[in-house]
């Protein structure tokens, strides 16, 4: 399989190359700084951005992928998530309507996108405690963004997978639960490690079994 990597230089999206890269899989990473990321074997590194489409055409007219897995996140004023964002209010939904646009210009049928628990149909689900803090919080400009995201791709035509993970923690691989039912029930201190989820991402992009639906996970 080749998957292009949106958003590799981040925490989770090393950790997507490095679980591709494992697999034996050849990555695309298109990034805006080529040089925080380690050149390696079956790794291909393009600089740009995808919130311009002609740096996304570009990836595509050398390195046509199989999927697109997409690990991007606004970024914040520090590493806190509830820090003022510095990022333009539709950054996700841009840079995957680009994605997407392009995909379907060069019949690459399938994305598979990191998202957040509490997004789209998850959000009644979520403890009311985080529904709140959440909504009143800066917080709230990446919800928005997300859910942007999610009307724009599923009603793009490719196939897709959200992914929504509990609360993102720096841990071990665990083992992954996943929540029916748009996470009815899911405890209020869920995690998910980011090595689990990055795991989860490239199962999702490797098979079938999630196409076209927005599974919610934790450890």
């Amino acid at each position: 399989m080749h998957a292009l990597v949106i958003g590799a230089s981040g925490r989770t999206g090393k950790l997507v190359v490095d679980e591709l890269l494992q697999r034996e899989h050849h990555v695309t990473a298109l990034v805006r700084n080529p040089a925080v990321i380690e050149k390696r074997d079956g790794l291909s590194i393009v600089k740009g951005t995808p919130t311009n489409i002609s740096d996304v055409r570009k990836v595509f007219q050398n390195h046509v992928p199989d999927v697109v897995i997409v690990a991007l996140s606004a970024p914040r004023a520090s590493d806190s998530p509830f820090a003022a964002p510095i990022s333009p209010p539709r950054l996700m939904t841009d840079c995957n309507t680009n994605v997407v646009t392009v995909m379907k210009e060069s019949r690459v049928k399938k994305i598979v996108i990191l998202q957040a628990l509490g997004v789209g149909a998850s959000w009644p689900n979520m403890s009311c405690i985080l529904r709140l803090l959440m909504s009143k919080s800066n917080m709230s400009y990446q919800y928005d963004d997300h859910n942007e995201t999610d009307r724009a791709v599923r009603t793009s035509g490719v196939t897709s997978v959200l992914v929504r993970p509990a609360r993102l923690v720096d841990t071990d691989v665990m083992a992954t639960r996943e929540w029916p039912h748009d996470g009815k029930g899911i405890p209020l201190m869920a995690t998910a490690s980011r090595k689990s989820v990055a795991s989860f991402l490239v199962d999702a992009a490797a098979e079938n079994s999630w196409d076209d639906s927005a599974p919610i996970i934790s450890n």
